[in-house]
């Protein structure tokens, strides 16, 4: 990773984002290794070049692979056309976290926006709909207290979603999961929000279920 700085524009909240990422203030224990804990979510940005989905929670940055599917958003003509939902989340001790995804586009679709989303491997549904399940890997970083502040970096309304996280033993009497690392994403003196060699767009249209 080069050392470029790029400018990190909102992807676009308009619609409701069903992903929850928790305020570790509303923690609870779900067992001796692991703890469950929810995530308000207020941004979720993908970068230009389709390879990062970074999610700002309030806690904590999450910065997935973005898979191809997930570029499709950045097409004009498909990020408010396309609903994006999350499934529950799972963090283990070296921070990796994991979970799915859902992506839908509606019957009233124009056929080009069909035609590239069947070219992204969606599939119909009875419904006359199209839609792609997939799975997203990445990183848990601590947010340091990076946060959006501008109105234009942030979704229309905040959001939460369940999140399983692994303790490590040296954890695990302090009651908290794994050793964090610091957030990549930085705040410029002008608000911008910067990730290093990695700009990021607003998503659009995000899926109005929470967690699914």
């Amino acid at each position: 990773m080069n050392t470029t700085r790029r400018a990190l524009i909102l992807l676009g909240g308009a619609a409701a984002i069903p992903m929850s990422m928790g305020c570790i203030t509303a923690a609870v224990m779900s067992g001796g290794d692991r703890e469950t804990y929810t995530e308000t979510v207020d941004s979720v940005l993908v970068s230009a070049d389709g390879k990062t989905l970074a999610v700002l929670g309030q806690d904590y940055h999450y910065l997935f692979d973005a898979p191809p599917a997930i570029k499709l958003l950045l097409q004009p003509d498909l990020r408010d056309a396309v609903d994006v939902s999350f499934h529950a989340f799972s963090v283990d001790a070296n921070q990796r976290i994991a979970g799915g995804y859902f992506l839908r586009l509606g019957k009233n679709a124009s056929p080009e926006q069909q035609e590239k989303a069947m070219a992204a491997g969606f599939k119909a549904l009875p419904s006359g709909e199209l839609s792609y399940n997939g799975t997203l890997n990445g990183t848990r970083y601590a947010a340091n207290g990076i946060q959006a502040t501008a109105a234009a970096q942030k979704l229309r309304k905040t959001y939460t979603i369940n999140i399983s996280a692994e303790k490590t033993a040296g954890a695990k009497a302090a009651s908290k999961a794994g050793k964090l690392l610091l957030t990549p994403i930085t705040l410029a003196a002008d608000g911008v929000l910067i990730l290093v060699a990695v700009p990021l767009l607003l998503i659009v249209a995000i899926g109005a279920a929470a967690s699914r």
